[in-house]
This record gives structure tokens, C-alpha cells and sequence, in this order.
């Protein structure tokens, strides 16, 4: 009897022990800088389908505009293209030009994303990071707005 409670115990613990074991946490990077990172890394990390939040700066460093209650899509598609959309109509659906040239503060050089909507406006963008499932892109310029985006499914 003693033995066999013994067993038991050892084998209690053991089980335990294993399911320790294997619930790890994720491990996975939960904030990363893109700026600078291989365009393979930027690409990967962006792909997908993203709505605007808000945007803060510019001109004016502490101004936030919030667009929580708007349908402001942006969508990184894996064949190089951006998608554009506010309240479902498109406004760009264009390829990407990925240049590496020198990028504004805190930057040296870094991959900047560079297009034109149907307007044919030209729009250039830093990425910036990644922040738990948030990405936060930049205009390239002195005065940046940084827009600030939520991944959608």
C-alpha cells in the first residue's frame, strides 16, 4: 500500500511537471522595431489587413485624430501591393516601391513605402513598428504623423 501510494505521488508529480512543461508561454516578439530591419523582415511583419485607429503629430506634436469610428482600411498584400479603403471605396490599389534611402530621426537609412493614389497624390511612409497586434506607420517628412493601426482578421 505504502509503495503504491508512492507511485502515485511520483506519478502526480511528474504529471504535473509535464504540464509545466509544455504550457509554456508565448515566446513570440510582441514589439519590434521595423525601421531598421531587411525589407523581408518589414514585409512580412506589415502583410495583412489593417485598420486606422488614429494618427498624432505633424505639425502640431500633440494633436490626435481619432478614427475609431471610421472604416479606414489599409491592406499589405504579399504580391507588393497596398490596398486603400475609406468607408469601402477604394482609393489606391497600387504596387508598392520599396526604396532604402535615408529615412528622417532617428533613422540613418531604412526602407521607406512609396505610392500613388488614384488621385495620383504621392504618399511615402516610414514603418515604424509593431506594438502587440498595432502598427504604427509615419509620413516621411520633418513633421511626421504617425498612424496608428489595429490588424483586422
Amino acid at each position: 500500500m505504502k509503495m503504491t501510494l508512492q507511485l502515485l505521488s511520483i506519478f502526480c508529480l511528474i504529471s504535473i511537471l509535464f504540464c509545466f512543461w509544455e504550457c509554456k508561454k508565448d515566446n513570440s516578439q510582441l514589439n519590434i522595431t521595423l525601421y531598421d530591419k531587411p525589407l523581408s523582415v518589414i514585409q512580412s511583419s506589415i502583410q495583412g489587413k489593417w485598420k486606422l485607429e488614429y494618427e498624432k503629430g505633424g505639425i502640431c506634436s500633440i494633436c490626435v485624430s481619432d478614427f475609431h469610428n471610421k472604416n479606414y482600411l489599409r491592406q499589405f498584400t504579399n504580391d507588393n501591393r497596398i490596398v486603400k479603403s475609406n468607408n469601402d471605396t477604394i482609393i489606391t490599389d497600387t504596387s508598392i516601391n520599396w526604396i532604402y534611402e535615408t529615412g528622417t530621426f532617428p533613422y540613418k537609412l531604412t526602407y521607406t513605402i512609396n505610392f500613388n493614389d488614384k488621385q495620383n497624390v504621392p504618399w511615402v511612409y516610414n514603418v515604424y513598428s509593431k506594438v502587440n497586434d498595432s502598427l504604427i506607420l509615419h509620413d516621411h517628412s520633418d513633421d511626421p504623423v504617425y498612424y496608428h493601426f489595429s490588424k483586422q482578421n
